[in-house]
């Protein structure tokens, strides 16, 4: 044995060591390196490497390692036979892997079906969808390993049962006839166990009559279930209705007419986000129909009124308390706000109400942005911030300086240049605000009270004198 010939043998020992060691990917490199029509691979060898290739259900590169081999062996009935003995191989291993498809798709069929009745209406035509979609696909696949083994052997009548079957499946009855008259030419004696043309067409024709009757039948029913449905929404029960529109859907094709009313019950819920979802399923089934857009527009209306009188809400009650306690509400207000603006934003009163939080939480640059807008809107309106900072709320100041508004005046320019531009001035402002009304009432009862109020405020005059001075 020359060293070429042990060469050969050794690779032949790695080989198969390669294969049992399940290293195939490896074991097919250096067999596709080792041997060619140049240097073909012994017939004994073949066969070792055939087994070695069944034993890890490498059917088809058996197949086509043996074909090849035929063609480097033209005239060696060994390695003829082994050929002819893989195809057999592989051409099962394709029929059945078909086969199990088939039943794989059935059984997905089965539990989807399952699934689906316990689904709730909103999500179960989405799941039909999605399922019809995975159960074709296992068909197409099916398809296509029975074309493979009919490319080997093309009368073969399981392989074309199996096919005709697919077909069947997706509808191709066309297909599905030619195929099942193939089958009885090849094999007169097994006739198809599958129906014929006008089996089909009259199964058919029954189905659709039954379909018929069971649409008329949903229709009658779905009348008087909308009609009850219907009467529970205007006995406002809510919480019914959409149980009952649940429970119908489950067992009944969806419509429109029971989806809106479902959804006009969650908004009467305050239930928005549900509402939208509903409408959305609704649009699916008609997306031009003249109540779904309807209801769109009495949800927006809704949300658009419960926001503004949460904003007035909060924002009476932040006015109350002053920015150092009110903050909170000031902030919820603003949130409400600016939501309701989603919905009309050139609102002139809302954008009043805003630029009023704006002002108190200190968001200078917001408010500018906030009193441009109004401005375009409006030239002439004056915002509550502004009535609010020019109104007499300098009580003690009012008081004490009876007849001299001039002085007044002053202290109003202090408030609104120096106490309203900042948190701190605003905290003191609220702070001199809501006791000043009932202690002027206290003080109006006293004599002499006034000259006191001049001393105590003297001090607070003279800083805005200075001030008016350095700044004008």
């Amino acid at each position: 044995m020359d060293a070429n010939e042990k060469k050969i043998l050794e690779f032949k020992r790695k080989i198969i060591s390669l294969m049992r060691s399940r290293e195939q990917p490896s074991a097919l490199k250096l067999y596709h390196k080792t041997f060619s029509a140049q240097l073909p691979a012994d017939p004994e060898f073949l066969e070792s490497f055939y087994i070695e290739l069944n034993r890890n259900n490498m059917h088809d590169v058996a197949y086509e390692i043996l074909k090849e081999a035929t063609a480097w062996h033209p005239d060696n009935d060994q390695v003829e036979e082994l050929c002819k003995n893989a195809m057999g191989v592989y051409f099962d291993s394709l029929v059945l892997q078909g086969n199990n498809l088939l039943y794989e798709r059935d059984d997905k069929e089965t539990k989807f079906a399952e699934s689906i009745k316990k689904a709730d209406s909103l999500a179960r035509e989405k799941m039909r969808e999605e399922n019809d979609k995975i159960l074709s696909a296992v068909v197409h696949k099916a398809m296509a390993t029975y074309n493979k083994a009919l490319e080997l052997k093309e009368d073969n009548v399981p392989a074309l049962s199996g096919l005709m079957r697919c077909h069947q499946i997706l509808g191709d009855n066309e297909l599905a006839e030619a195929l099942n008259a193939k089958i009885e030419e090849i094999a007169p004696a097994l006739k198809s166990r599958d129906k014929t043309r006008q089996e089909l067409a009259r199964e058919a024709e029954l189905a659709e009559e039954e379909r018929k009757r069971e649409a008329a039948r949903e229709l009658e029913l779905e009348e008087s279930s909308v009609n009850e449905v219907k009467r529970l929404f205007a006995d406002k029960q809510y919480n019914e209705v959409i149980r009952q529109i649940d429970e119908l859907h489950l067992s009944y094709r969806t419509t429109v007419t029971l989806l809106l009313l479902k959804a006009r019950a969650f908004v009467e819920l305050r239930r928005f986000k549900a509402a939208d979802q509903v409408i959305s399923e609704a649009e699916h089934h008609n997306r031009n129909i003249n109540e779904v857009l309807e209801i769109k527009n009495d949800i927006n209306e809704t949300k658009y009124r419960i926001l503004c009188k949460a904003s007035d809400i909060y924002l009476h009650k932040a006015l109350e308390l002053g920015l150092s306690l009110g903050e909170m509400h000031f902030r919820r207000a603003q949130k409400s706000i600016l939501r309701a603006l989603e919905y009309v934003p050139e609102n002139l009163d809302l954008l009043d109400k805003l630029y009023t939080t704006q002002k108190y939480l200190g968001q200078t640059e917001d408010s500018y942005k906030t009193k441009a807008m109004i401005f375009v809107l409006n030239k002439k309106h004056v915002t509550a911030f502004d009535r609010e900072s020019s109104a007499s709320l300098c009580f003690i100041a009012s008081f004490a300086y009876c007849g001299e508004p001039h002085i007044v005046n002053d202290f109003r320019w202090f408030r609104r240049e120096f106490l309203l531009t900042s948190r701190v001035g605003m905290v003191i402002n609220s702070s001199y605000v809501r006791p000043s009304p009932a202690i002027t009432r206290v003080a109006a009862g006293i004599k002499s009270s006034r000259p006191i109020f001049r001393v105590i405020l003297y001090p607070v005059r003279l800083m805005i004198g200075l001030l008016q001075q350095f700044i004008c």
